[in-house]
């Protein structure tokens, strides 16, 4: 079982789909909690999250929102559908009835569950496990540089070399937790993903930038080439920081910074 005093979580997997059964009671103060857990489940990038509700009590209708939060968090990245499992027919009624549906789809059994999902998008992956030490930054860019030149994808190059140098430096110079540091890489709809692991469970969050110029760091650039970028819990601990960025003809950076002379 996984998770924490409030609810835990047993796990099994179905045609490449994560399928969990929550025991416990969902509350206000278990909710922050229940919802990291989902994400973490998607992070692992299963071809779905498939939830069977049967154990897990809910304190109050409004709880239900965070399978809708869940799913907005992990839509862009990983993209992994979440879906529910309800074998009792008012309960099933009364969610298909409620916005928890507009998000996430309510089925009576996995058969049907499996049944509706769709085809998968193709995903290209590449990984590499990098000891935090003062070279780390450099062997994420070679290992960035080789894999868009193996997918064909040099245009989203230098972004995606600026973002995983942020990203794995910034793991390598605040985690607290001594453990390597995983560089993943992924390419799906046109969509290039850098996405970087540690085991410190903190959250990477934007700080405010220098005041003494134009000039942006860490996270403030990744958020400015990026499309989107977001961090989300791992199991068993740790967090992974991605971004995600479109291939295709790439935009000057000067634009991004607020570079650019005015004429």
């Amino acid at each position: 079982m996984l998770g924490g005093r409030e609810i835990t979580w047993e796990r099994v997997e179905r045609q490449g789909c994560s399928v969990v059964y929550p025991h416990g009671e969902l509350t206000s103060a278990a909710y922050r909690a229940f919802t990291d857990a989902l994400v973490k489940f998607a992070v692992e990038e299963p071809r779905a999250v498939i939830v069977v509700l049967d154990n897990l009590r809910v304190a109050s209708e409004p709880l239900y929102s965070a399978f809708g939060s869940a799913w907005m968090r992990v839509g862009e990245w990983p993209g992994v559908p979440i879906v529910l499992i309800v074998h009792s027919p008012s309960r099933r009624q009364w969610l298909r009835g409620s916005a928890v549906h507009r998000f996430v789809p309510v089925h009576a059994d996995l058969v049907s569950a499996l049944a509706g999902l769709r085809e998968a998008p193709s995903r290209r992956r590449a990984t590499l496990d990098l000891a935090p030490t003062a070279d780390c930054g450099q062997r994420a860019r070679h290992f960035v540089e080789e894999t868009c030149l193996r997918w064909g994808i040099p245009e989203v190059r230098v972004d995606a070399l600026l973002v995983a140098t942020e990203l794995v430096e910034n793991s390598f110079l605040h985690s607290d937790v001594p453990a390597d540091i995983q560089v993943r890489l992924e390419l799906r709809n046109q969509l290039f993903t850098v996405a970087v692991g540690d085991a410190d469970p903190r959250e990477a969050l934007l700080r405010e930038p220098g005041t003494d110029g134009p000039r942006h760091y860490g996270l403030h650039l990744v958020a400015r080439i990026s499309r989107s970028w977001g961090c989300a819990p791992r199991w068993p601990s740790g967090k992974i920081v991605w971004a995600v960025l479109p291939t295709g003809r790439r935009r000057d950076l000067r634009d991004f910074l607020g570079l650019r002379p005015q004429h």
